[in-house]
């Protein structure tokens, strides 16, 4: 009996520290699994997170930290959220906490951002806080491109110094800052295109291009509110008057090249001509002397020229052709070389 109720007795101790164990080993394990840091602060903060829901957000892979010290800082700021909004926003891939800081700062600053509004932004800029900033602090932009011709042809170009500001509730769905810049580079430029005169912009820019802007047309649907706008610089561009006079001038040289080369041509087909006509006389002479033999001959075989008549016409045929190479070495050897009058004699 003795050794029956030691046996139970055993077999109780045993199932007791089995029970225990298993327990320690239950709560250990909780333990390692809950982020005890994260529960300890909300819970020192006067929040209570169950710590089943921090092992939910855990192993969802947010960032756990982030969401109990966003959820801490919004109720301690008044902003009536849920942890649910914040992992609704961590799980899209904004920051809960920058999101909290932004609101804090538009609070700070007079400006309206509720949780809903600062998200969206959040989202879509992934910098809340810098849009906030600027829509405290006003930031200058330039707007470079607006060219245009006056009314007398001449190429104005400007460049405008806008001071801007953001409109939070405009910055989801609103025109961004190039829209911004177009819009305003349209409107100087048609104020260019209107002015008759080049000078009267140059003498006062701001009251000839921006006289009639109109700012609430402008930011109407922009994200942006226009604080201020002046022309920065102003310069000439192209002179179409000087363009189409230089046109003119290289028509006119192109006219007188072509001109010059037709009567070139005209003088080439002259000259040809006379070189033509020349050789024609010159073939008519070659054919003429040509003749004269046949007629000597002719005229031996009649009788009406004899051989000896033939003879003294050759030796004065030499005796012409001797005296002209004389005439011709002596004008060649004398100063000037010009020809004498003697020479027409012979």
């Amino acid at each position: 009996m003795a050794y029956s109720s030691l046996l139970n007795f055993g077999t109780t101790e045993i199932v007791l520290v089995s029970i225990f164990g298993a327990i320690l080993i239950a709560a250990v394990v909780y333990l390692c699994i809950v982020p005890l840091k994260c529960y300890f602060t909300a819970l020192f903060s006067g929040l209570y997170i169950p710590s089943f829901r921090l092992i939910s957000i855990k192993y969802r892979k947010l960032n756990v930290s982030e969401v109990v010290n966003a959820y801490i800082m919004a109720r301690k700021s008044g902003i009536n959220i849920s942890l649910n909004d914040i992992e609704n926003l961590m799980l899209a891939g904004g920051s809960a906490l920058e999101t909290i800081k932004a609101i804090n700062l538009a609070t700070d600053s007079n400006l309206r951002l509720d949780y809903k509004l600062a998200s969206a932004i959040e989202l879509a800029s992934h910098n809340v806080m810098q849009v906030v900033k600027d829509s405290i602090n006003s930031q200058v932009v330039m707007v470079e491109d607006a060219s245009a011709f006056t009314q007398d042809d001449i190429e104005i170009k400007a460049k405008a110094r806008v001071s801007v500001k953001i409109k939070l509730d405009k910055y989801v769905n609103g025109l961004g800052l190039d829209d911004l810049k177009g819009t305003i580079s349209a409107w100087i430029m048609e104020n260019i295109s209107k002015s008759k005169n080049h000078k009267d912009i140059l003498k006062e820019p701001n009251k000839s291009l921006l006289s009639n802007l109109d700012l609430r047309v402008v930011t109407q649907k922009s994200i942006y509110n226009v604080l201020d706008i002046n022309i920065a610089s102003i310069e000439i561009g192209r002179d179409l008057n000087q363009e189409r006079e230089l046109k003119s001038a290289e028509k006119e040289k192109v006219f007188a090249e072509i001109e010059a080369e037709r009567r070139k041509n005209a003088e080439e087909i002259r000259e040809l001509k006379m070189r033509t006509k020349t050789e024609e006389m010159k073939s008519a002479v070659l054919e003429a002397e040509a003749d004269v033999p046949r007629a000597i001959s002719q005229a031996i075989k009649e009788g009406r020229f004899s051989v000896m008549d033939y003879y003294k016409l050759m030796n004065l045929q030499a005796d012409t052709a001797m005296r002209r190479a004389i005439i011709t070495d002596n004008n060649s050897n004398r100063p000037g070389g010009d020809d004498s009058d003697e020479g027409d004699f012979f």
